[in-house]
């Protein structure tokens, strides 16, 4: 009677639960979850306004060909059996010593893996040449986009959040100057930047590089690369050329938007992880006799780790999905030169109204996405320490 008893309690206390995360379950299914699977539906047809013929994977066929989407698929496949192995191996290891048999597993795994990432390099010219080319020039720029923003924004917002966790007349002020950007609506300090970096002779940007004395530049209208700018790289035809020709200078400029408005934010976060660093770390690396360098690189930044790695984590993923100062700051005359892959599914979804193509572009968002935050916790999470 008693068991009888205790078990009826633990259900009812079970159902108490799921009961409380029932809304937060129903709202992550249909804001989240859902969408992702009827977007998938949505691919499979020829859908214009409403819901054409089916298609099957003929519009992922048209993204990247019909030989490239099998290759593609062959490629991820041998990535994807390459990683099983390499698992495997790592729980075989945590039971017993290290075989044959795992040693085996390990190389297999690796060689897969290599192979799988390499052929999907190898193919990108054949994308190119047989599939969409604008999806892979704005899969480029989001690419150069990511590279040029979240290391920068990391390396200001450190270097800042050092600097205001000082003791000086003001600091409070600095903290809420610094975070304006980021607090700003992006309508307003998008169109605010804009106005600085505008083509005029007279516009800020354009005064300073009189000042160094440089011609004034096209800016936001500018769809040459920077590379070839400065050196002249990348003049050729083809999607390597392409890649020499580095980001164009609309891309950089909308860049040095993002940094201005994010610097703030990133200094915010590392401040509260700095905070956390026990003040005993500092004071016997002092009486070690460490200066400001040496305490950075064998304190701050290990103990910093976790906020690093949070941060780095959440800009790849939102410069992969950026949007909207994007779009508020690109110009038409940069002819796609400063249209990431998420701009490219927007004009694909809502100007030319194919809404089973764009849904293919989207799940290709999605999957990068997805595979760039599980590499990044694989490679990341081994140097995160938490003080333990």
């Amino acid at each position: 009677m008693g068991k009888r008893t205790e078990r009826k309690k633990s259900l009812n206390r079970d159902y108490e639960g799921y009961l409380f995360i029932a809304p937060a379950c129903f709202l992550i299914f249909l804001f989240g979850i859902f969408p992702v699977f009827y977007t998938l539906y949505i691919s499979l047809f020829k859908w214009r306004i409403k819901r054409g013929s089916f298609l099957g994977l003929r519009n992922y066929a048209d993204l990247f060909g019909s030989y490239g989407l099998l290759l593609l698929l062959l490629a991820v496949v041998l990535a994807i059996i390459g990683g099983t192995l390499l698992l495997n191996r790592r729980e075989k290891l945590n039971e017993m010593h290290p075989g044959t048999g795992s040693t085996g597993l390990s190389l297999g795994g690796r060689v897969l893996q290599i192979a799988g990432w390499a052929g999907l390099l190898l193919l990108l010219p054949l994308f190119y040449s047989r599939g969409d080319d604008k999806l892979l020039d704005s899969l480029r720029v989001t690419i150069w986009y990511s590279l040029g923003t979240v290391p920068f924004q990391l390396l200001f917002g450190l270097t800042l959040s050092i600097m205001l966790n000082r003791d000086f007349k003001g600091r409070q002020v600095f903290r809420v100057i610094y975070l304006l950007p980021y607090v700003v609506p992006s309508v307003a300090a998008a169109t605010v930047f804009e106005r600085l970096f505008s083509l005029r002779p007279e516009s800020f940007a354009n005064q300073v590089m009189q000042s160094l004395g440089k011609a004034p530049l096209q800016w936001l209208q500018e769809p040459k690369g920077l590379l070839t700018l400065w050196f002249g790289w990348g003049t050729g035809e083809g999607y390597i050329q392409s890649w020499l020709q580095g980001p164009s200078l609309a891309l950089a400029t909308i860049m040095i938007f993002n940094w201005w408005v994010f610097a703030g934010y990133y200094a915010l976060i590392f401040s509260n992880g700095l905070s956390q660093i026990p003040t005993q770390l500092y004071d016997a690396a002092k009486v070690d006799g460490a200066g400001f360098w040496t305490t950075l690189r064998k304190v701050t930044i290990p103990m910093l780790s976790p906020t690093t790695f949070f941060l780095t984590m959440l800009g790849i993923i939102g410069t992969f999905k950026a949007f909207n100062q994007i779009y508020i700051l690109r110009n038409p005359a940069a002819r796609g030169a400063a249209d990431p892959l998420s701009i490219q599914i927007f004009f694909t979804f809502f100007r030319k109204s194919r809404f089973g193509y764009a849904s293919a572009m989207a799940l290709i968002l999605f999957t990068i996405v997805l595979a760039l935050t599980v590499l990044q916790r694989r490679l990341m999470s081994k140097d995160v320490h938490y003080g333990d």
